[in-house]
């Protein structure tokens, strides 16, 4: 079991993290399924500790619950003040409590607003510990948000996330798994509110081998506008993003495609989450840019970015939407990579994706 302050022993591993895609071509709940089977893994006297945004399986809490009884350390924090209202209170009802995972179970909200960008900050991420059989946290898009009893009001507000474009990525490498788990905890027993982006903790960079994670608020951003650094005439950046309205990124896109950057976006298809000033003004400027329209209106969850320049190989995946709210206000991580097999593991993911767009 990894203690709150227990620093992780031995070599980092350098095995490529493995990639489990959810999508409207794969097994309906088969991420969802996955978050299960890792609990089912864990025996007496090991420990779980997730963080998520949405948290709606009635089903998966019970299996936290009875792990939990087992002799598991079971600790859950989810976000206290969704944008869809009560979405949370089934499964609040089943882990709070003495009955429930009693102070194993926080539901945080934001202390304040934040001025400086006019927003509430959220706990947005997705991150899944397990210690056994060995010690790995499981990031990226995915909230277990089905339900017993599906409430089709939610689900056209939030979308199917068993069956939409979602991705969970396994991370096992020591030195990473470290630095999610103790970021995870401090999310779990800390305040919260705008300050943080100052705090040292937000704006460290946990790194190993090829792979980095970046934390955010933070107001450091040289960490990640160097993702963006060298692509020059003849590179290509290819985008898979479920929100997209921040004009500082829109910006920095045009730029690099007057630069002569190939850049091609897949973008969810509400107005919402994608303003349609967004599509005109990528279109403008030379940026090929395709709606994902998919049958029954299922989600496309995902968020990555390929960057491809001559000798380099970037892929960048996690929580964090290139919106406002969850480039400066939220609670986001976001996991970089030059691991080429991992960047072939979204090249074939995004392969995938556009050619189900054309058959829709």
């Amino acid at each position: 079991m990894l203690a709150p302050d227990t620093t992780v022993q031995g070599q980092s591993s350098s095995t490529t993290p493995k990639v489990f895609w959810g999508g409207p071509d794969r097994p309906s709940r088969s991420l969802r399924n996955l978050l299960e089977e890792r609990i089912h893994a864990v025996p007496a006297g090991g420990e779980i500790l997730w963080v998520t945004y949405y948290f709606r399986d009635e089903n998966l809490a019970m299996a936290l619950l009875q792990a939990r009884q087992r002799g598991v350390r079971v600790r859950v924090a989810i976000e206290g003040n969704p944008r869809t209202g009560n979405v949370n209170s089934p499964v609040r009802k089943i882990l709070e409590g003495a009955s429930g995972l009693g102070p194993g179970f926080r539901a945080i909200r934001h202390r304040l607003f934040d001025n400086r960008y006019f927003r509430t900050g959220r706990l947005h991420e997705k991150l899944y510990y397990f210690s056994h059989p060995v010690p790995g946290v499981l990031v990226g898009t995915f909230n277990p948000s089905g339900s017993l009893t599906e409430d089709p009001e939610i689900i056209k507000k939030i979308g199917d996330q068993d069956r939409g474009h979602n991705v969970l990525v396994e991370i096992l490498d020591s030195i990473l798994v470290e630095g999610l788990y103790d970021h995870a905890n401090h999310l779990f027993s800390t305040h919260h509110g705008p300050w943080e982006r100052y705090l040292k903790r937000n704006n460290k960079v946990v790194t190993s081998g090829k792979t980095r994670i970046l934390f955010f608020p933070r107001s450091k951003w040289d960490d990640f506008d160097e993702i963006f650094e060298g692509l020059e005439a003849g590179s290509t950046i290819q985008m898979a993003v479920s929100h997209l309205n921040d004009h500082r990124i829109c910006k920095r896109m045009f730029g690099l495609a007057h630069q002569g950057v190939q850049i091609e976006i897949l973008a969810h298809d509400t107005q919402r989450r994608v303003p349609s000033w967004v599509e005109k003004q990528m279109l403008q400027n030379g940026i090929t840019f395709k709606r994902c329209v998919l049958p029954e209106k299922l989600p496309m969850h995902n968020k990555f970015m390929l960057l491809k320049s001559p000798g380099r190989c970037i892929v960048a995946f996690g929580s964090m939407n290139l919106s406002v709210r969850s480039l400066y206000a939220n609670h986001e991580l976001l996991v970089i990579s030059n691991d080429y097999d991992l960047y072939q593991a979204f090249q074939c993911r995004w392969d995938e994706m556009r050619q189900e767009i054309r058959i829709f």
